[in-house]
């Protein structure tokens, strides 16, 4: 299995010791994105994948691309053009702190200002079976916008299967209205496959007024013809902190059981339980433990510092044989 991810790759800076960043002049890089996250999980798990984006054609863009290298990603359709890389700076959370995220001017970035008809998405596609794209791609600017929905369009033609993940960020559509934001989604979901998402995505962003879970996932795959709509969410339970997923496929909700969680890092915890999906639908296991596997991945992840998950399957399944109790291994 050949799964190519199509997005942003940016520098995440983490201040030291779970201090404020105005504390601190210590700070942590490491090279993330939505698809640098995925894909890492995915090649932990012992598929190929590769990430086509752009990146800066200076050090900071050799030194990106090593990180992917690193995380067993290969760059052969990593293009470098420009100087910037979109960065952003956390500060861990701690008791009733949340964590925060300060975002730099990424549409400054390499990627924001590839020119879309300059990618080679048939090149990039020769022996790719899977490929995902993140949402956050249509709220960036034209040309990325442009990209994601023309490499949707080459991959379904192509047969490819295509995945996607709503990924809206309120914050970077402050100057796009609900209207624009919507037209966009529903121009991509026609080629869609696998789509990543949540309830509130569809009544609050594509306008779905239907009360009923299960017909309101109904409607919405039956209207873009995807095959499989999955997501998760946190609840909390008498002050506690728990994670849960579902899965929609043909007509029929599964759900997972909730687990509670420990944070260290949540960032990126989307991304383990999308890589923890596609795990479970590539090797054709039931959908109940295709859950499993993927709530556990995300718990895992997120009991962890930094965006991209490292875990093998063996570690998954051990969280997953032992409820989470073993704290030591030897």
């Amino acid at each position: 299995m050949n799964i190519l991810a199509f997005g942003e790759v940016m520098l995440r800076f983490t201040v030291a010791d779970r201090m404020m960043l105005e504390q601190s002049d210590q700070l942590t890089m490491s090279t993330v994105g939505t698809g640098v996250n995925l894909l890492s999980s995915l090649a932990h798990f012992g598929y190929e994948t590769s990430m086509l984006t752009v990146l800066p054609d200076n050090p900071i863009g050799k030194k990106a691309a090593a990180d992917v290298r690193k995380l067993g990603i290969s760059d052969k359709n990593i293009l470098y053009r420009g100087k910037n890389l979109g960065s952003f700076f956390v500060e861990l959370g701690q008791g009733a702190r949340p964590q925060r995220v300060t975002y730099q001017d990424r549409l400054s970035s390499s990627f924001c200002l590839m020119n879309a008809d300059d990618y080679d998405f048939e090149k990039a596609l020769i022996g790719v079976d899977m490929v995902h794209i993140c949402g956050i791609a249509l709220s960036l600017n034209r040309q990325t916008r442009k990209a994601a929905l023309h490499l949707a369009e080459v991959a379904h033609e192509r047969h490819k299967t295509v995945c996607f993940d709503f990924n809206y960020r309120m914050s970077l559509n402050e100057d796009n209205n609900h209207e624009t934001m919507k037209k966009r989604y529903q121009k991509i979901l026609p080629f869609v496959d696998i789509a990543f998402g949540s309830r509130r995505d569809l009544t609050d962003l594509l306008d779905y007024q239907v009360d009923d879970e299960t017909k309101l996932y109904q409607k919405f795959c039956q209207d873009y013809q995807i095959n499989f709509f999955a997501g998760s969410k946190r609840n909390f339970i008498d002050n506690r902190k728990y994670f849960e997923g579902f899965l929609f496929h043909h007509d029929k909700i599964y759900r997972s059981a909730a687990k509670e969680l420990n944070i260290l890092d949540r960032i990126g915890s989307g991304d383990a339980f999308a890589s923890g999906i596609l795990t479970g639908l590539i090797e054709k296991w039931d959908f109940e433990d295709i859950l499993e596997f993927a709530i556990a991945n995300s718990v895992l992840a997120q009991a962890s510092m930094n965006d991209s998950p490292i875990f093998s399957k063996a570690d998954v399944f051990h969280y997953i044989d032992t409820d989470g109790k073993n704290d030591l291994i030897r």
